[in-house]
């Protein structure tokens, strides 16, 4: 799936979490673009060796969080950040993986990038220094050539809504997750529609920290 949103990513299906204000030698980074194959890249845990080979650096890699959600299944995320102009600025790679439990999924996104990003939500932690930001939002998914209504705009403004494209048929979830940096990687975990709360989530962002 291919997407293309305004201070919000969409990789493989599923997404979230930075609403951003990014910067850049050109200027202010409008646009997150991103891109994965739609059949998985790694259907076990891959080695630190073979993500360095695929996207660059090793994120951390853990098979099984405490609470039960284990691994599943991992994408390679092929990222381009543009300004205002449609240019690029900054392309990388990244992975996702996700992580389930009973069938209920837990989606890890790790991104290593050089452009400035203030993380939108609200500290919810601090785990070894480390601030944890909790945020929270309805997503509306439609198709891309959706034509936004007077009401879908103003639920936009009011930051009621946040708007992903590149589906047939439109729907609302609730998505909720939580976004630490270490060790200038940015981590993002994510829910739609799950069973976790809060501080599920900060209990898992706490074992990567620790990792």
């Amino acid at each position: 799936m291919k997407s293309k949103k305004k201070f919000t990513l969409i990789a493989a299906a599923a997404v979230l979490v930075l609403g951003i204000t990014a910067f850049a030698a050109s200027g202010i980074i409008t646009s997150w673009n991103s891109s994965s194959s739609s059949k998985p890249d790694y259907t076990s845990l891959p080695t630190a060796q073979q993500c360095v080979k695929d996207i660059g650096y090793s994120p951390v890699l853990i098979n099984t969080f405490a609470n039960g959600y284990t691994f599943k299944d991992g994408s390679i995320v092929k990222n381009d950040f543009k300004d205002d102009g449609g240019n690029s600025v900054e392309k990388f790679k990244s992975v996702t993986f996700t992580y389930d439990n009973n069938g209920d999924n837990v989606i890890v996104s790790q991104d290593k990038f050089n452009s400035e990003i203030d993380t939108q939500g609200s500290i919810i932690s601090t785990e070894k220094g480390i601030d944890i930001y909790y945020s929270s939002y309805k997503n509306k998914c439609v198709a891309g050539d959706y034509k936004m209504t007077d009401e879908d705009k103003r639920a936009e403004a009011a930051g009621e809504l946040v708007f992903s494209y590149g589906v047939e048929k439109s729907e609302i979830d609730t998505v909720q997750g939580v976004t630490f940096t270490k060790d200038s990687i940015h981590y993002n975990m994510m829910q739609i529609n799950g069973k976790l709360t809060p501080d599920n989530l900060v209990d898992m962002a706490k074992e990567i920290i620790n990792k």
